[in-house]
């Protein structure tokens, strides 16, 4: 059931999660070339050099299918900042093909030239567009810190380079070569990250399972690449429900990064869903001291509040309608709560709002509502309703 919800789940998890619509006519299949070009060091092999290529080859290709993508989205009366159009051109860019050619430059250097032809989907635009204005800025914030990586991860091959073209001392060199193996693998590792977390925006029926295997990867090659950490976390948690797992990996990513609210709130949701409240309660309040405008934090926290403390659980949805009044997670908790206090009416007006956006337990809440009220007939319609939610849109 938590499968049919997670789209309306996921707009409440930051502070602001508006669906804006997106009027593209028709889906058009744009493709786009890229070249990309490599020299490689004496301490680095083919298969890396290439690598590194073909990352350079697709962001020529991305910055390409960016110039489209931002005259495309003004055509549709919505204007995306250039970190949005970054981050969307290198998440739904499907790599189609990928040619490699040796380049012989001068002093017997070798450079690898790839070029890439890949494709953007226009309905993966849409999609894109499509999703809360929270998710959108956290995908933004992800790619930031990935590109900040592989960023650093550049200024470090090239600084090795230089190290090496000065190196005098051969005893120095497999101090060398293992400083380029550690690079390496760092670089790896973010690529690995990059395609799980393209797999993913792609959305191909098979693409989650391959993308747990790319993050798998990625900390394998990088056990202190806290973004893979993260990545997989959230797919065990929301995905396949497997709160242990997902558990580990959050407590990985908050060791290695532990001023991430988002962290927090998701590793409370584990714990809430494993039935330990306290360690919940406690990262849902740590996530709020670090984002006090963390609505979703304010949402579960009322959750875990409706029996115990009904007033309390009110004040912590109200908090979190504050931030997101999309929030079905506050709406449903504060129609718990009225209801415990025998506020039906009250009560009935939040279950509906729950409902409307996206609460399958909300049927349950209004069935009871309408019973305390005298309305058999609704209520009997709500009950049978909550034995088999629909599906949501």
């Amino acid at each position: 059931m938590r499968k049919k919800f997670l789209k309306a789940f996921l707009a409440t998890l930051t502070a602001s999660a508006m669906f804006l619509p997106a009027n593209f006519s028709s889906a058009e299949i744009m493709n786009y070339d890229g070249v990309g070009e490599y020299i490689m060091s004496d301490f680095e092999t083919p298969d890396v050099a290439k690598q590194r290529a073909k990352l350079y080859a697709e962001r020529n290709a991305q910055e390409k299918a960016g110039v489209y993508i931002k005259s495309y989205s003004r055509s549709s009366n919505f204007e995306l900042v250039d970190d949005e159009i970054v981050t969307m051109t290198n998440g739904i860019l499907k790599v189609l093909n990928v040619d490699y050619k040796i380049v012989p430059i001068e002093h017997g250097g070798i450079m690898y030239r790839a070029t890439v032809l890949a494709s953007i989907d226009t309905d993966k635009v849409n999609e894109w567009i499509n999703q809360g204005v929270g998710e959108r800025e956290s995908l933004v914030e992800i790619n930031r810190e990935l590109q900040r990586q592989l960023d650093e991860q550049e200024k470090l091959i090239a600084e090795l380079k230089i190290k090496a073209e000065k190196s005098k001392d051969p005893s120095a060199d497999e101090k060398l070569q293992q400083e380029f193996a550690n690079a390496d693998k760092a670089f790896l590792s973010n690529i690995k990250l990059e395609e799980g977390n393209r797999l993913v925006l792609l959305n191909v029926d098979w693409s989650y399972e391959l993308a747990v295997k790319n993050w798998t990867e990625a900390i394998e090659l990088n056990p202190n690449n806290f973004l893979a950490y993260e990545a997989r976390g959230y797919y065990y948690l929301y995905y396949t429900q497997d709160y242990p797992a997902s558990l580990d990996d959050f407590n990985q990513a908050i060791n290695l990064r532990p001023s991430i609210a988002d962290n927090y709130f998701y590793r409370g949701t584990c714990y809430l869903n494993l039935s330990d409240i306290e360690l919940a309660k406690a990262d849902f309040e740590r996530a709020i001291s670090l984002n006090p405008q963390m609505s979703g934090a304010y949402g579960e926290l009322a959750y875990i509040y409706t029996k115990s403390d009904p007033l309390k659980a009110i004040e912590y949805a109200d908090r979190a309608l504050e931030f997101n009044d999309r929030n079905w997670r506050a709406y449903y908790s504060r129609g718990l709560a009225l209801y415990t206090m025998h506020n039906y009416a009250e009560a009935l007006v939040d279950a509906k709002s729950a409902l409307e956006w996206g609460c399958g337990d909300a049927y349950q809440l209004i069935g009871d509502c309408y019973g305390m009220l005298g309305n058999r007939d609704e209520a009997e319609k709500y009950w049978e309703l909550a034995k088999d939610p629909p599906a949501f849109g």
